[in-house]
């Protein structure tokens, strides 16, 4: 099991719903886990029984409605289940109290995904000093980063890195940044309605951003995970309609 966190205050769940579709596309069993604060993903995958919080959208599960990670797996137990029965466990995570230290300490990954406004940088700055806060031990933690949102001005990523400098915190080398695309707005609003996960129409630039996160998540090369979403687009997948 390969655990992943991606961490912050900017929306990321349509970049997620179509990584672990993609993962989800190479055979793996995938568990993507809502730690958001409005829980967001209820919306998307069109939850039709709250009394079952893990539901199986598009080839993969979405866990919705746990107010831990904690509470997440004495669920799995109850169902006599567990957490290793996945092969990824993906966290969209905004609650600072979700995942505990060991939960942390214990992922493979971590991500902290922003976009570039001032709120977003500050407010993720301040989260995670709460969180070091919270549990000194994880100072120096080592992570990528992720531009949502991303346009072309006079701010550069080396303003954004100067803000975050403070941080205790490994930053990963070359940010991962995915520009603006009215298009891709255009078909998660339609994705969302539908409760579909259509990946063919998205724009170049989002379809290699998923296909670089899905290739470091899951270790496979650039040029297998290029088949696999376009063998993944050409297929039109519907969830709950």
């Amino acid at each position: 099991m390969k655990s992943w966190i991606y961490a912050g205050v900017s929306d990321k769940h349509d970049l997620l719903l179509y990584v672990c579709r993609l993962l989800a596309s190479a055979g793996t069993k995938v568990l993507l886990v809502d730690g958001t604060e409005r829980q967001v993903y209820r919306y998307s995958i069109g939850q039709a029984e709250p009394s079952l919080p893990i539901t199986e959208y598009c080839g993969f599960d979405v866990a919705c409605g746990f107010f831990s990670a904690e509470s997440l797996k004495i669920y799995l137990k109850d169902q006599r289940s567990s957490i290793e029965d996945y092969d990824f466990i993906v966290y969209d995570l905004e609650k600072l109290t979700f995942c505990d230290e060991a939960d942390w300490k214990a992922s493979d990954g971590i991500v902290w995904v922003t976009a570039f406004e001032r709120f977003a940088v500050e407010r993720s700055v301040e989260w995670f000093k709460l969180l070091f806060s919270k549990y000194p031990a994880l100072q120096g933690m080592c992570s990528e980063i992720v531009f949502v949102r991303y346009v072309e001005s006079s701010v550069e990523e080396s303003y954004i890195r100067a803000m975050i400098g403070q941080l205790p915190i490994q930053w990963g080398g070359q940010a991962v940044k995915v520009q603006w695309d009215e298009r891709d707005y255009g078909v998660q609003l339609e994705n969302e309605h539908n409760r579909a996960l259509h990946l063919k129409p998205l724009s170049r630039n989002y379809k290699k951003t998923i296909r670089l996160l899905a290739g470091r998540m899951a270790g496979n090369g650039m040029a297998k995970t290029r088949s696999l979403l376009r063998s993944t687009a050409r297929r039109q997948v519907w969830a709950n309609s």
